[in-house]
């Protein structure tokens, strides 16, 4: 019997949950000889790690900007008018005067540093997407836009040519730069840990790595760059989900994510000042590392996919004019109106044992709800989810962290009753998997949602 059991959650969600995705967090110029020079810089709307955003939002859900977003019901693919810049990032403003922009120098290399969040340690997790994590662009542009469209950019080419010619293309970059980790015991972590250990900020760069190792997107500036001015990049991260590889999404289903940032253009006696921690230490994350060089290749990044974006879009956005679409499995381009079977991989001993699925169809005048109780410090689960619509239910034993079976009927879970939520039809999904997500990472060992199969 395998030590891993599975855990059919069913849910009316198009997307599966990850817990965290990434975003270019911090910026460092690159000198000739590889080396972090010159003072920290950071995105606009800029919210640190552990801090929260304007709206008290986390930091995940302050900086994170899906495309399309995760509440549009269900929608597949981008359209025309979907905007590039999440809201606290369309004006070009710093969120405080300890994450200042970046000050940079016409044609110099930026790496744009952010972390992997599991999309290069656990590959196995995300078995629908691209190699080495898909591919970031980062645009360049003397002339944003409030309301800037991720399509518009996309079209942006290298010679500035594309598209309306207000940017251009300065990057393709693989998201897996070969050497990023989180401090975690997977074996490729191990392996990078072993190869370029990371080391927090102000401590001693001895002994086992301990702290993540910031992937990074290296990107050259144009040479007419204007001194004392500002300019645009748009880091956009390029995740699809590759046609065929999920059940129900035959053209595959796009992903994307961008970070918007602005650069001020200084000479080099300026901004590529050779400055020690304790210099810029008043400019530091609150977890900052002491990595002080770039990737070996840093000049010469590249991408396995190094294709235009959008030759891998295989939405109606790129249909050219007076062609109808074909449309979806769902009968609605682009949008799907069919329930998903969620699944949760959890580890467990070789001895427990599946119970059969239980197959649930609600009344179609319920209503989608779900309740929790958290009153004890090992809080158990209650779930109950009505629509009107069929779906399935399957349950499976499982085990917790400390290898104590969860509380349980029969082997079924006893999800217990914490607080009741109501969510209107399409909306109540995506709250409804980050709880079950949110409950799963804390009580359970290597959890992973994705996509089983729909249930019609």
């Amino acid at each position: 019997m395998p030590s891993i059991r599975k855990t059919i959650v069913a849910a009316l969600a198009a997307f599966p949950v990850v817990h965290s995705h990434s975003w270019g967090e911090q910026l460092r110029n690159i000198d000739d000889k590889g080396k972090y020079v010159g003072a920290y810089g950071y995105p606009r709307g800029m919210v640190d790690r552990g801090q929260t955003g304007p709206n008290g939002e986390d930091t995940d859900n302050s900086m994170t900007w899906r495309m399309p977003e995760s509440n549009t019901e269900g929608k597949v693919f981008i359209d025309a008018n979907q905007l590039l810049c999440a809201p606290t990032q369309r004006e070009q403003k710093q969120s405080s005067e300890k994450y200042p922009r970046l000050k940079t120098v016409p044609g110099g290399f930026i790496a744009i540093r952010y972390q992997e969040n599991g999309h290069v340690t656990l590959p196995q997790n995300n078995p629908d997407k691209p190699e080495k994590g898909g591919t970031v662009y980062v645009y360049g542009t003397k002339e944003p836009k409030t309301d800037e469209k991720l399509f518009d950019v996309l079209q942006w080419t290298q010679d500035g040519q594309g598209g309306d010619k207000r940017g251009v293309l300065l990057a393709m970059n693989d998201y897996d730069d070969g050497r990023c980790y989180l401090n975690n015991e997977t074996p490729i972590a191990m392996e990078r840990k072993a190869a370029d250990p990371a080391y927090m900020a102000n401590t001693p760069e001895t002994g086992p790595a301990n702290s993540v190792m910031y992937c990074e997107t290296d990107v050259k500036l144009p040479e007419d760059v204007e001194l004392d001015k500002a300019y645009t990049l748009y880091w956009v991260w390029q995740w699809t989900s590759l046609p065929g590889k999920t059940p129900g999404l035959d053209k595959g289903k796009d992903e994307y994510y961008s970070t918007c940032i602005d650069v001020d253009v200084a000479s080099p006696k300026v901004a590529m000042q050779a400055l020690d921690y304790a210099e810029m230490s008043e400019y530091a994350m609150d977890q900052q590392d002491a990595v002080s060089t770039a990737v070996s290749d840093w000049s010469a990044r590249t991408a396995l996919y190094n294709e235009m974006p959008l030759k891998r879009e295989m939405g109606p956005v790129t249909a050219p004019p007076g062609v109808v679409p074909t449309p979806s499995q769902s009968g609605n381009d682009g949008v799907l109106v069919v329930t998903t079977t969620v699944m949760v991989t959890v580890t467990a001993p070789a001895a427990t044992q599946p119970i059969a699925p239980v197959v649930t169809t609600p009344p179609a005048s319920a209503t989608g709800t779900i309740e929790y109780d958290d009153d004890d410090a090992r809080p158990t689960m209650h779930r109950r989810i009505m629509f009107p619509l069929t779906f399935q239910i399957a349950l499976f034993w499982d085990m917790d962290m400390d290898d104590t079976p969860l509380h349980t009927s029969n082997g079924v879970f006893d999800f217990g009753i914490f607080r009741e939520k109501q969510y209107p039809p399409w909306s109540f999904h995506e709250d409804l998997l980050k709880e079950l997500n949110q409950f799963f990472l804390h009580k359970l060992n290597a959890v992973h949602f994705f996509f089983c199969h729909f249930v019609t």
